[in-house]
């Protein structure tokens, strides 16, 4: 779900989304995402924009003029309590040790293979955190799973956990974009920020 907090627009991040627009709890249309990074959706003001990805099956019951109700739910319930809590996934390294099992984790054995930029975040046995951004080889696409977990343990990661990679990858320092010219940055909706109280 994207609305106005992520920008005006949305675009989609992978090819085939099926995109619902949603204003005033109604369902105002349905189109498809297209190729990813091509078509613009614009976010109504008094409401939200739905991305189905993996899961076309809503699809049948999002058809125009269906009223909708936002409800929130966390699982486990006592995660309530947090105000802040990241997703990633798949753990690359436990204990030091390469652990990967993306399957186990619910990811598909495509994306497990996949190639692409990636983002991931650690720590070393000395509690120094690694916040990580790993870019296209020479000659080639970035890494899969199995070697950004290699990565993270050669840069003495004792635990790291995959982030979400593709454009959203983006590696900040004092205001300035670090890792990639700021064309191909895509707007992301929650980030890791390091403050040093001076």
């Amino acid at each position: 779900r994207y609305n106005l907090d992520g920008g005006t627009t949305y675009t989609p991040f992978s090819d085939n989304e099926i995109v619902v627009t949603v204003a005033g709890d109604r369902v105002v249309s349905q189109s498809p995402g297209g190729t990813q990074g091509t078509t613009t959706f614009p976010i109504p003001a008094n409401g939200y924009v739905l991305a189905l990805r993996s899961n076309f099956s809503p699809a049948s019951q999002l058809t125009a003029g269906t009223l909708l109700r936002l409800e929130s739910n966390t699982i486990p319930a006592n995660f309530n309590r947090f105000p802040y809590i990241l997703g990633g996934g798949p753990v690359l390294v436990k204990n030091s040790r390469v652990v990967l099992d993306a399957k186990a984790e619910g990811f598909s054995d495509a994306y497990v293979r996949q190639t692409a930029i990636r983002s991931a975040i650690g720590r070393t046995a000395a509690g120094n955190l690694l916040i990580v951004a790993v870019h296209n080889r020479a000659g080639g696409a970035g890494p899969n799973f199995a070697e950004l977990a290699q990565i993270l343990q050669q840069m003495g990661a004792v635990e790291a956990l995959n982030l979400d990679g593709g454009s959203s990858t983006s590696l900040y320092l004092g205001g300035s974009l670090l890792d990639r010219p700021p064309s191909t940055a895509a707007r992301v909706h929650n980030a890791i920020g390091i403050f040093i109280q001076p």
